[in-house]
């Protein structure tokens, strides 16, 4: 049997790069335990009855809880998938962690987002815009750092413009075996 070296994932990236759908088909693939920011907001903003865009412009108090979150349990589980923007900035000098960054054409990105809300493409444009400038600037005043995207931090880049989920997989799968 061969040993892995990776056992834990990280996969991180900009809205509508396809995070949280190499999320779930890798969680189930695997059957290791997940944990998602995305879905951490979601449910935030419904419990405090918040518009998405809302609640993804946390405070710097909610960033670091869930961030410094991330990082303890990619310190302290094996077996994990973390999906979030920051997920493998959280990771670095962790041993055994697989950092992906997903990066997707903007059109591409824009596009996902207007199906996915049901929008028109004018909009989802002006909304992927707005909500990218807003978080980044947010980590750029919390963190000090903007560079969350820089391929220099992460161990696989992949850009899913062109890809199906099923091949964006494969190579997840293969850069873990």
């Amino acid at each position: 049997m061969a040993i892995r070296k990776f056992d834990k994932v990280t996969i991180s990236g900009q809205i509508c790069t396809g995070k949280t759908t190499l999320y779930k088909a890798l969680g189930q693939k695997l059957n290791w335990q997940t944990f998602s920011t995305g879905q951490f907001f979601r449910d935030y903003a419904a419990k405090h009855e918040l518009d998405l865009e809302a609640a993804q412009e946390q405070n710097a108090t909610i960033t670091k809880k869930i961030d410094y979150q991330v990082r303890d349990l990619l310190r302290t589980k094996k077996h994990i998938i973390v999906e979030g923007w920051l997920a493998g900035i959280m990771a670095a000098n962790t041993p055994g962690v697989l950092r992906i960054l997903l990066t997707c054409q903007d059109a591409k990105r824009e596009k996902r987002f207007a199906n996915r809300e049901n929008v028109e493409v004018k909009e989802a444009v002006q909304r992927v815009s707005e909500r990218d400038s807003s978080w980044l600037a947010e980590i750029k005043k919390i963190y000090r750092r903007d560079d969350v995207f820089n391929p220099k931090h992460y161990d696989l880049v992949i850009d899913t413009s062109k890809l199906k989920p099923a091949q964006i997989l494969d190579k997840v799968l293969n850069a873990l075996s």
